[in-house]
């Protein structure tokens, strides 16, 4: 048997102050954080009249079905990447795989488990655990549509509609969901100090080894893998919004813009930070400061009570007051924010223009300002939140302003 991995003790080193981390590995989902996913979920389906909630969620965007079981699909194709949970309002949820992913499923599930095969046989009759009648969809923007087919032929003479129960119930975090989303937060911090131990150093590296160094970084002091792609971008490339690296060697003077998640667990952070390379002009020094300033505007308005709108509009203006309202994809309405998880992105809260929701303690979400503008360059100033009774509580500690 191999021997348990030691719990890893990190430390953020930069030229910053930071508070040493450690991060040991990331347990089981305690028993009671399932007993209690599932008592909300119910309470919700109660009140919008739903006998049952078809999840859908595959390698990808894992949340639907994973918020109730450990077990994630494998990336892949012809349904081992998929994953299907039928959620009754009283008895078990079932949970339907690909045939090969049945034994990892068994050992992670503590409910019954079937093949994704046994679904155009499954009928209310046959699975026992709900009556004819409403039948919400949860996971409808990402389910291919045979897959939808089949569940809704399966579900003959029930009404199937799309539900937004199980995002608003994800939304709110529990206490230890917080503490995983800290540690994937804390990981993330450990791989922007790396990239700048290496920029400071003058050392000579190019966007995909400074990806690279960040991705190790990150799983070398504990974290499971990385929680989408790392983005860095530089010089002139920094102009682009969202891209993945290059080959292109980082230059002094260069603005360099980074998007780098760790995964922990179950959970994920995202987290962007910019930084300067030596001497730069005051036109990139603008850059930085105004995109900051955005996401200051916001740490600063967002608590329980206001609406996802309005702390938009907050960050929002500062983009468009600083004159940077045609280089800046938030500026433009794209969204100033959204909820992190066990997913990067997930439904709720979207921190939009045209979202009135009211934001709720236990609410862990990012907040960003993205600049890019050809000739000058671009950074994501993006952090990880945790709303409280007092406001927005950054789960990352990495300084926003970096000029190395």
């Amino acid at each position: 048997m191999a021997a348990a991995r030691p719990a890893p003790t990190t430390t953020v080193t930069t030229t910053k102050e930071l508070t040493p981390v450690h991060i040991p590995p990331p347990g089981p989902t305690p028993r009671a954080e399932y007993e209690d996913r599932q008592y909300r979920l119910r309470s919700a389906m109660a009140v919008n009249h739903l006998d049952l909630l078809v999840c859908y969620g595959d390698a990808w965007r894992t949340a639907n079905t994973r918020y109730f079981t450990d077990f994630r699909p494998v990336d892949g194709i012809n349904g081992i990447e998929q994953a299907v949970l039928l959620f009754p309002l009283a008895g078990d949820p079932q949970l339907f795989v690909a045939d090969g992913c049945l034994d990892a499923a068994q050992e992670t599930t503590p409910f019954p488990v079937h093949l994704l095969s046994e679904l155009p046989g499954i009928s209310t009759a046959k699975a026992g655990v709900w009556t004819k009648g409403r039948v919400g969809f949860a996971g409808s923007g990402q389910v291919p549509a045979p897959v939808r087919a089949t569940l809704e032929a399966a579900l003959d003479g029930c009404r199937v509609t799309d539900t937004d129960v199980l995002a608003r119930t994800k939304a709110v975090k529990s206490d230890w969901e917080v503490s995983q989303l800290r540690h994937a937060a804390a990981l993330t911090d450990v791989a922007i100090a790396r990239l700048e131990e290496i920029v400071a150093s003058g050392e000579r590296c190019t966007e995909r080894d400074l990806a690279r160094e960040a991705d190790m970084a990150m799983i070398g002091a504990g974290a499971d893998g990385v929680a989408f792609l790392s983005m860095v971008q530089s010089g002139p490339r920094s102009s682009f919004s969202l891209a993945l690296p290059s080959g292109r060697t980082i230059a002094p003077g260069d603005l360099v813009l980074t998007d780098i998640g760790a995964r922990y667990g179950n959970y994920v952070a995202d987290g962007g930070r910019g930084f300067t390379v030596g001497e730069v002009s005051e036109a990139v020094l603008d850059v930085v400061d105004a995109s900051v300033c955005a996401v200051e505007a916001g740490l600063a308005y967002a608590r329980p009570g206001v609406t996802a709108s309005a702390l938009n509009h907050e960050i929002q203006g500062v983009l468009v007051d600083r004159g940077y309202a045609e280089y800046s994809i938030e500026a433009r309405g794209r969204g100033t924010g959204h909820g992190t998880g066990m997913d990067p992105e997930e439904e709720y809260p979207w921190i939009g223009p045209t979202n009135d929701d009211v934001l709720e303690p236990g609410m862990v979400f990012t907040l960003k300002a993205t600049i890019n503008k050809p000739g000058v360059g671009g950074l994501r100033t993006e952090r990880l939140v945790h709303l409280t009774e007092d406001g927005a509580s950054p789960l990352d500690q990495f300084p926003m302003r970096n000029h190395w």
